[in-house]
């Protein structure tokens, strides 16, 4: 059994540093707008399975930096790395689909990918989905869910909720006392249930 373990910690040393490598010639390789570099460095990583990587080199091929512009690609990696569980890769695809890119706009699916990232514990992600609840863009209108994720991206502080404290406050004053309470009440069991998680 010791020597198993011995064994594995050893290939883990070697394996990681090689993914970690790739991943952090890519980020030095792009910092210097070394194109060609940093692609080749993220496509190593990525096919090893990195998500930093898969959505740094999504992005690549957004921008068409160091490879042809192409946003079907970027779709794909960017899937790739959110079933690797990176967060911003699902908010990027709600990006797509919400605006067309590589893919047919589709409001309920970049909806659904907004959600995610949502319940991933993104802050934008969490009040785009509110808006969508409150407008029932893609999803059914629900005034209630809207508050609860308005308040989880509240929730967050700093600048971004200063950033969104009056379209909170406005749209909160469109709803009853009761709808404002059952969302804060949802948020909550939210944020007790995430955090269980971790």
């Amino acid at each position: 059994m010791r020597i198993g373990s011995a064994i594995g910690a050893s290939l883990a040393f070697i394996v990681l540093p090689c993914l970690a490598g790739d991943l952090e010639d890519g980020i030095r390789a792009h910092d210097r707008r070394d194109y060609a570099k940093a692609a080749g460095a993220f496509q190593k990583a990525a096919a090893k399975g990195n998500a930093e990587a898969q959505r740094r080199l999504g992005f690549m091929y957004y921008h068409g930096e160091g490879v042809a512009q192409d946003n079907k690609r970027a779709v794909t990696l960017f899937e790739s790395a959110v079933a690797a569980g990176d967060v911003e890769s699902a908010s990027n695809l709600a990006r797509m689909y919400e605006f067309g890119m590589g893919v047919e706009p589709d409001e309920k699916r970049a909806s659904a990918w907004y959600r995610k990232a949502a319940e991933m514990g993104e802050p934008a992600s969490q009040f785009t989905t509110s808006v969508m609840y409150y407008k029932g863009q893609g999803v059914e209108r629900d005034r209630v869910e809207a508050a609860m994720w308005w308040t989880l991206a509240m929730g967050h502080g700093g600048a971004f909720a200063e950033s969104i404290r009056v379209s909170v406050e406005s749209a909160e004053g469109k709803l009853t006392p009761g709808e404002v309470a059952e969302g804060r009440r949802r948020a909550a069991e939210w944020t007790k249930a995430h955090d269980a998680k971790k």
